[in-house]
C-alpha cells in the first residue's frame, strides 16, 4: 500500500487574495482614524502652547500695571501702528530676526544699530519684552503649521495682499525657532491682540490675547482675511472674512486661543465676530459694554 501524499502548507491563490483584501480593508479603516488622532495630538500641543503664552503674558502684566505687552512707541503713547517695524509679533521675542536669510534685505528686524526706526526704542540696550518670560522659543510654533507667508517688514503696508505675496513666491515652510535669529514672522504660528489689560470693567467676558494666525497679514484691525473691513484677502485664502482657511494651522476647523483669565480653548466659526462684533448679542465680544473697545486694540502677526 502507498502512503497518502502529504498536503502542501502553502496558501492557495484565493486565500492569499482574501488576506490581501482584508489587510487593505483594515488599512482603509485605520488610516483616517490615525490621521485624526495625529491631528488631535498636534492640536493639543498647540493648545498647550497658547496656555503657556497666557502664563508668560500674565507674568508680564503683573509687573506692568496689569497691561499685557505693548511694543515701545513714541514718548507720548504706545505706537501700535508701528509694531511691524520690529517684525510684528516677532519683535516681542527677538530684535535679531534673520530666519533663513533668503529674502533681501533680510527676513526680519535685525537690530537697532543704524536702523532709521531706532527712535521708537528708548535705548539700544532694550531687551525683547517677552523673551525672559518663556523657557524656549518652541512655544511659538504650532506643529500643524505647514505654510506661512513672509510679508517683508520694510517697506511695509498695512494693506498687503495675500494674492500678491503668493504670486511673488514669498511662501515659507515654518520650523520651530531654536534661537532669537530663528524667531521671525513666518516661524511664529500665532497672532497677538495687543491693547488689553488683565481685568477691565467694560469687558464682560475674558478677552482673547493670543491664538492661531492665518496666512493673510493679520495686522491692525484686519485680521482673519480682512474681516475688520480693510483689504479682503479671503479669495486668495479660499475662505470667508472672519473665518480660518484650508491652509491655516488647523484648516477650516478653527483655532486655539488663550484669554485674559488664563483659560484656552479651540474656537470655530466666525472668530472675528466672536471677538469683535458690535452687536450686544455677541456675549464674547469685547464691545458688549463699550462698542468702541476693539478700536483700542490691534492685531500683531
Amino acid at each position: 500500500m502507498t502512503s497518502p501524499r502529504p498536503r502542501s502548507a502553502a496558501f492557495t491563490l484565493i486565500e492569499l487574495l482574501v488576506v490581501i483584501a482584508i489587510i487593505a480593508l483594515l488599512v482603509g479603516i485605520l488610516l483616517p482614524a490615525l490621521g485624526k488622532a495625529r491631528a488631535a495630538s498636534r492640536s493639543a500641543v498647540c493648545l498647550s502652547n497658547t496656555r503657556q503664552m497666557g502664563v508668560a503674558m500674565a507674568l508680564y502684566a503683573q509687573e506692568n500695571k496689569d497691561w499685557y505687552p505693548i511694543p515701545p512707541g513714541s514718548t507720548t503713547s504706545p505706537n501700535l501702528d508701528l509694531v511691524y517695524r520690529y517684525g510684528g509679533v516677532a519683535g516681542l521675542f527677538s530684535l535679531f530676526q534673520r530666519g533663513d536669510g533668503t529674502i533681501s534685505p533680510g527676513d526680519g528686524f535685525t537690530g537697532l544699530s543704524g536702523n532709521p526706526d531706532d527712535q521708537f526704542y528708548p535705548s539700544t540696550s532694550i531687551s525683547p519684552l517677552l523673551a525672559q518670560y518663556i523657557e524656549g522659543f518652541g512655544v511659538l510654533y504650532c506643529p500643524s503649521d505647514r505654510l506661512d507667508i513672509f510679508y517683508n517688514w520694510r517697506p511695509f503696508s498695512l494693506r498687503q495682499s495675500l494674492a500678491a505675496a503668493l504670486s511673488a513666491g514669498r511662501t515659507k515652510i515654518p520650523r520651530p525657532p531654536r534661537n532669537q535669529e530663528d524667531v521671525v514672522s513666518y516661524n511664529i504660528s500665532y497672532l497677538y491682540i495687543a491693547g488689553m489689560k488683565t481685568d477691565e470693567a467694560v469687558i464682560v467676558k475674558p478677552a482673547p490675547i493670543w491664538g492661531d494666525e492665518t496666512l493673510a497679514p493679520d495686522v491692525s484691525t484686519d485680521a482673519w482675511y480682512g474681516a475688520g473691513g480693510g483689504q479682503d484677502n479671503s479669495v486668495a485664502g479660499k475662505t470667508r472674512p472672519g473665518f480660518y482657511g484650508p491652509e491655516d494651522n488647523h484648516g477650516r476647523d478653527g483655532g486655539n486661543f488663550v484669554f485674559t483669565d488664563g483659560h484656552a480653548e479651540f474656537l470655530k466659526g466666525n472668530v472675528h465676530d466672536t471677538f469683535f462684533s458690535t452687536s450686544n448679542r455677541a456675549g464674547q465680544s469685547v464691545n458688549v459694554v463699550d462698542p468702541n473697545r476693539s478700536r483700542r486694540t490691534q492685531t500683531m502677526d
